[in-house]
């Protein structure tokens, strides 16, 4: 033959992929696999770079006839199908490696369809209906590449809908779509889990309702907390836990309120604050349980004073006043107005007072013998008078004192011995003067005797007198020449 001519058989021989059907063109879950992945990716490379060199114009031996082309059809019309073919194929590949089979249709199958379409025709050697062919395919890709924010959209919704709808599979396969849309998208794989746990979730829904409608809330609680523990999410579930929460809570809080006012009504203040306490922590601020609580303030202010009533009655009962001025104290801490602390009060500090008057002599019985003390002591035996029936300590105190005072004042016979030459003085009594034996009669106490004569030194001397005990004969005489 002449000059070698373009064949528009050998180059589409040479161009076409292997014959695709549009089964080969479905979706298919294995091409989420690494090892698809790669391949696709090497498919895309191959058509990037060595599909140029396919589609290029094949200079054919002198051997080969030139191919007969369909009326109207050139090979310039062939090269312009073979580039939008080149076109589709990288765009093809490009939303392959986006795994787009699961996520594109109709657009895919149908321009999986238009390619196939194209091929039969690009075989036939009819470049224009190829061409027309393999442009619709390019179009529907670029078409479902432009829309796959809205399909991503629109799959969102669906599945959520679905979702709340409690239709866990279609949830499930949309928001799988969105997924292939867009890898680790937060909303889709947060509502992929939750389609995950719907099924578990709405059994323990059913137990719980169960439950409540049993009134056995805290069987209803735990179901419910499952539900929620599976899907926090799960509006149905926290409302549902809410909702029977507060009716443990009404529950619980009547019924230490019952116990509380069951004890503030026995007068068991121990228990009353006890159940008040468990009320107050279920409903913090409840005017019934403050209430209550002011019922059983007063009931614990009446309690403690009659506590200590009982106590300052068996402190005066032993005459243990000053106990008994303690207690009336705490009693008037409690309740400044009451009546039986502030009267009882102000007698037992003057029973305080007088008692120690008393043992004021008592405990140093020698006090009385000097003449002030004696008549302070008398004084006071007059002021008492005679002490109450019901206080023996007193009575006893007062006749000790009025004996010690008797005693104090019955004189004791006391013998004084001397020469006849010594001036004998017994102070703050009188003058003896000279004498050999001279007997007194001396008030119970201690006396200084002095004795003097001129020429001599004077000697003084001291005699303790005390009731009932006659003491010896006293010498008074001065021997030492001066």
């Amino acid at each position: 033959m002449g000059a070698r001519q373009h064949s528009g058989v050998t180059d589409t021989t040479a161009l076409q992929p292997p014959a695709r059907s549009p089964a080969a063109d479905a979706p298919a879950n294995h091409r989420w696999l690494w090892a698809t992945l790669a391949a696709l990716l090497l498919l895309g490379l191959a058509v990037i770079f060595a599909l140029p060199r396919l589609v290029g114009p094949v200079h054919e031996t002198a051997d080969i006839a030139e191919p007969q082309l369909a009326p109207g059809d050139t090979a310039v019309v062939r090269d312009a199908v073979q580039q939008t073919l080149q076109s589709y194929l990288q765009l093809r590949a490009r939303l392959d490696l986006d795994n787009a089979a699961a996520w594109g249709e109709p657009y895919w199958s149908e321009a999986a369809a238009r390619a196939t379409a194209g091929d039969r025709h690009f075989a036939q050697h009819r470049f224009t209906a190829a061409g027309a062919d393999y442009q619709a395919a390019l179009e529907q890709l670029q078409q479902l590449d432009a829309n796959r924010s809205v399909m991503l959209t629109t799959a969102l919704a669906e599945a959520e809908r679905a979702l709340a709808q409690n239709d866990v599979d279609t949830a499930s396969a949309r928001f799988n779509v969105v997924l292939a849309i867009e890898p680790e998208h937060p909303a889709a794989t947060r509502g992929l889990a939750q389609a995950g746990s719907r099924t578990a979730v709405l059994e323990n829904m059913n137990s719980g309702q169960a439950a409540e409608t049993n009134s056995d809330l805290e069987a209803a609680r735990g179901a419910y907390q499952q539900a929620a523990q599976l899907d926090a999410d799960y509006e149905p579930a926290r409302t549902a836990l809410a909702r029977v929460m507060g009716e443990i809570n009404v529950r619980d809080f009547n019924a230490a309120m019952t116990r509380a006012l069951a004890a503030l009504d026995a007068g068991q203040s121990g228990a009353a604050g006890t159940a008040l306490a468990e009320a107050e922590r279920l409903q913090p601020g409840d005017t019934a349980v403050r209430d209550a609580r002011q019922r059983l303030q007063g009931i614990q202010v009446q309690s403690g004073l009659n506590s200590l009533r009982r106590q300052v009655a068996a402190s005066v009962n032993s005459e243990d006043w000053l106990s008994a001025v303690e207690l009336y104290r705490k009693a008037l801490a409690i309740d400044p107005a009451a009546g039986f602390a502030s009267t009882g009060l102000e007698r037992a500090q003057e029973r305080v007072k007088l008692h120690a008057q008393f043992d004021h002599y008592l405990d140093t019985p020698d006090r009385v013998y000097s003449a002030v003390p004696l008549a302070n002591a008398e004084q006071l035996l007059a002021a008492a008078s005679e002490a109450p029936p019901d206080e023996p300590r007193l009575a006893k105190k007062i006749t000790a004192l009025r004996d010690l005072v008797a005693r104090a004042g019955t004189p004791v016979t006391v013998t004084l011995n001397s020469d006849g030459l010594t001036s004998v003085v017994v102070y703050r009594i009188r003058r003896l003067g000279e004498f050999n034996t001279k007997q007194l009669e001396l008030l119970p106490g201690d006396y200084t005797i002095v004795g003097s004569r001129p020429g001599y030194r004077d000697v003084r001397k001291v005699i303790t007198v005390r009731p009932g005990m006659p003491p010896l004969p006293l010498l008074v005489r001065c021997e030492e020449v001066i």
